[in-house]
């Protein structure tokens, strides 16, 4: 039974994550400050229902049940805005055993994407993603899904935890301010003058896809002239 459900945002902030019983990770600078501006976007394109998981609550069962819930209640077209703010571990692993590190140990990238083809077919989806190897749940998404990933940095690169994330920051000016433009536009603008070493990465995979700043239920809007086959644009 399809949800009825037109818009929803789930948020995690993983600043307490241990990627294993022996092993934790220090707490992310800039994680809850990211999370805080993905939320003020939603609001500002009119996602009223919204839910973040932070602390214990960012576990791997909190962010399977989360992602179930929200598969079982957004309708047939509708849009989920997906915000992952913490540590990925990728190690010698291959790029689909990468693993996002919540409060009780990793999760591996192919379990997000096989949790988010289970959203119907029509459902778009935006992913952002604020931690090193970024990039990488753009190339393990094997739903049909049209889905827009927003990545601080590509798939092999680290990033530095400031106080605010450089990508956040842009994409808020780019949005909050009224610009205009496709999602090449967008691009540009996440990428201009940032360092080959931490190069945000903005990929899609359809050629029909709405205005980056008409992401809201109902604002289907212009595509991009660089749509690609599967693999993150520069």
């Amino acid at each position: 039974m399809t949800g009825t459900t037109s818009a929803l945002a789930i948020h995690i902030c993983a600043d307490l994550a241990s990627a294993g019983p022996d092993r934790w990770w220090p707490a992310m600078v800039a994680s809850e400050d990211t999370v805080r501006r993905a939320a003020k976007l939603c609001r500002h394109v009119g996602i009223v229902e919204q839910r973040s998981l932070a602390g214990e609550g960012a576990s791997r069962a909190g962010l399977l049940a989360v992602l179930r819930d929200a598969s079982a209640a957004l309708a047939d077209d509708g849009l989920l805005v997906l915000t992952f703010a913490g540590h990925t571990e990728r190690g010698d692993r291959p790029i689909e055993a990468a693993q996002w590190c919540l409060f009780d140990g990793g999760l591996e990238l192919s379990q997000i994407a096989a949790e988010l083809a289970r959203f119907p077919a029509r459902a778009r989806l935006v992913i952002i993603v604020d931690s090193c190897y970024a990039a990488a749940i753009a190339r393990v998404l094997a739903g049909p899904q049209p889905a827009l990933v927003l990545a601080c940095c590509g798939e092999d690169q680290t990033t530095i935890d400031r106080a605010s994330s450089e990508l956040m920051v842009r994409l808020e000016d780019f949005i909050c301010a009224g610009e205009q433009g496709s999602v090449d536009a967008l691009r540009r603008r996440l990428e201009d003058d940032t360092p080959d070493s931490e190069r945000p990465e903005v990929w899609t995979n359809t050629d029909a896809w709405w205005s980056a700043t008409a992401i809201a239920p109902g604002h289907m809007g212009v595509s991009s002239r660089a749509a690609n086959d599967g693999r993150a644009a520069r």
